[in-house]
C-alpha cells in the first residue's frame, strides 16, 4: 500500500479543508461531471477540438511546425491514448510514438511526452520496461528528450521508479510533479540528489481528499513553494500553468534566486489563449512550450478538458440542452 503524505500542520495556506467542504465540492464536481459526460461526442469535439491537433501523426508535425515558424513556440507531443489491457494495443502506442520521433528527429523546437500506461503499465510493468526502453534507446539515438507523463495518483510511485530505473543510462528524460497531490514535496526531496528535469503542474486528475489539495488557490501556492526547493537544488524546472499571476511571481522568483532562461521554461495546454503573457515569457529569453497531443483517442481527453475549464463545461451543458431539445 502507498504512504500517504499529509501537509505540515505548520502550512495554514495548505491544510485540507474541513469535512464538509470536500463532500460539498466533490458534488458539485460529481454533478457536473455526469452532466458533462452526457454530451456526444461530436458535441465534445467540437468544443475542446482546439485542445488537440487532430487524430493524425502527420497534423501534429505539421502544426508543431508552424507555430515555430510563426510565433518561437515550443512543443511536446503526446499520443492520446492510456490504461491499455492488450499487449497489441500497447505494441501498436510504442510504434507510433516511435513514428513520431522519426518525424521530428533533428527537431529543436520539439519533444515527445509519454503517458507509461498506454505501453502497458498497468497490464505488466515488465512489458512496459521493454517498451519504454525500446522508445528510450530510439529517442536517444535521434538526440530527443522524452518526459514521462503523470497520470492519477495509482500510477505515481511506477511512473517515479520507471524514471529512476532509465535515468542513468538515458539521461534525456523527464518526470511530471502535480502540486495538488500531498506526497510530492516528499517527492521533491526523494528525487533530489538526481537532479531531475521536472515538468511541474497542479494536475487535471480528480483525487480524493485525503492525498491531494482540493482547492486551485492551494494548490497553486504549493506548486510555487515546491518551484522553490527544485531551483534551490539547481534543477531544470518546465513550469506549467495557465496562471498569468502565478507565472508573473515565477519571474520574480526568478529574479529574486538568480535564475536564467537556462534554469526554466513555461509550458502550456495547446488551445489555451494566452498570447500575451507568452510573448512576456518570450521577451525574458524563455522558451514557451505546449502540450500538443493528438490521436484518435481524443474522448476522454476532451472530457477533461472540459471538466477541468468551468467556462467551456457550461457551455457544453448549454449545448447539451439545445441538442435534446430536437
Amino acid at each position: 500500500m502507498r504512504t500517504v503524505q499529509s501537509p505540515p500542520a505548520s502550512e495554514p495556506a495548505t491544510q485540507l479543508p474541513s469535512a464538509a467542504e470536500p463532500t460539498e465540492r466533490g458534488l458539485l464536481q460529481r454533478i457536473k461531471s455526469r452532466f458533462v459526460r452526457m454530451v456526444p461526442p461530436p458535441v465534445v469535439r467540437a468544443m475542446a477540438g482546439r485542445y488537440i491537433a487532430g487524430e493524425r501523426r502527420e497534423e501534429a508535425v505539421s502544426l508543431v511546425n508552424r507555430m515555430h515558424a510563426a510565433r518561437g513556440l515550443y512543443s511536446t507531443v503526446d499520443v492520446l491514448g492510456e490504461d491499455i489491457r492488450d499487449p497489441a494495443e500497447a505494441a501498436e502506442f510504442l510504434a507510433e510514438y516511435t513514428a513520431i520521433l522519426d518525424d521530428l528527429a533533428g527537431c529543436a523546437h520539439a519533444n515527445i511526452s509519454v503517458k507509461l500506461s498506454a505501453l502497458g503499465q498497468v497490464l505488466d510493468e515488465d512489458l512496459c520496461a521493454r517498451n519504454l526502453e525500446s522508445l528510450l534507446r530510439h529517442a536517444a539515438a535521434l538526440g530527443q528528450f522524452v518526459r514521462f507523463d503523470m497520470e492519477d495518483h495509482t500510477t505515481t510511485d511506477s511512473t517515479l521508479d520507471f524514471y529512476r530505473r532509465f535515468v542513468g543510462r538515458y539521461p534525456r528524460i523527464g518526470p511530471v510533479l502535480q502540486s495538488r497531490l500531498h506526497r510530492t514535496e516528499r517527492d521533491v526531496r526523494e528525487l533530489a540528489p538526481l537532479k531531475p528535469n521536472v515538468r511541474l503542474c497542479i494536475g487535471i486528475y480528480r483525487e480524493p481528499a485525503e492525498i491531494a489539495l482540493l482547492d486551485k488557490p492551494s494548490m497553486k501556492r504549493r506548486l510555487l513553494e515546491l518551484l522553490e526547493m527544485m531551483w534551490d537544488n539547481g534543477q531544470y524546472v518546465a513550469v506549467a500553468t495557465h496562471d498569468e499571476a502565478v507565472i508573473r511571481r515565477v519571474f520574480a522568483m526568478a529574479d529574486r534566486m538568480g535564475k536564467t532562461p537556462a534554469d526554466y521554461e513555461i509550458q502550456m495546454l495547446l488551445g489555451v489563449p494566452r498570447s500575451a503573457i507568452q510573448k512576456e515569457a518570450q521577451e525574458r529569453g524563455l522558451k514557451i512550450r505546449l502540450y500538443v497531443p493528438y490521436g484518435r483517442h481524443w474522448y476522454a481527453y476532451c472530457l477533461r478538458r472540459l471538466e477541468g475549464n468551468p467556462e467551456m463545461a457550461r457551455m457544453a451543458l448549454g449545448n447539451l440542452l439545445r441538442w435534446r431539445r430536437r
